[in-house]
């Protein structure tokens, strides 16, 4: 068993044996890519680089250039905090009167399984 076969499990809980509840690594991935995306920059303490803050961008308009500035963010972010083991390969951002939707195709570049998808759909009013 390798050191990546588990991963804290994110927000932190106690697991079933009072400890540090664990996932398997792919559900830790996808975790950790979601706190990437959900985390605005400046929040985390220590990491002021740390997160896209995609909720952020609901008003934002649509076009390429909103789709380009949150695939650097996240694709700079999974580098610096994932490593070489996750590849974002792809990034669909819509827009519409009523959605922000984000479409993310990444893939573990040591696991021989297909891409994973994380599709996100906020709503309008998300940000305060």
């Amino acid at each position: 068993m390798s050191t990546y076969d588990r991963g804290f499990s994110y927000p932190t809980a106690l697991g079933s044996d009072r400890g540090i509840e664990t996932f398997e690594y792919e559900r830790s991935v996808r975790a950790m890519i979601e706190q990437i995306l959900f985390t605005v920059p400046g929040e985390r303490v220590n990491r002021p680089t740390f997160g896209v803050g995609v909720q952020n961008a609901v008003f934002d308009p649509n076009g390429p250039f909103l789709a380009s500035r949150i695939r650097t963010a996240l694709e700079e972010n999974a580098y610096k905090h994932l490593g070489r083991n996750v590849a974002i390969l792809k990034i669909e951002v819509t827009n519409d009167e009523a959605t922000l939707s984000v479409k993310l195709h990444f893939q573990i570049t040591d696991r021989p399984i297909s891409p994973q998808i994380i599709d996100i759909a906020l709503p309008l009013g998300v940000v305060e």
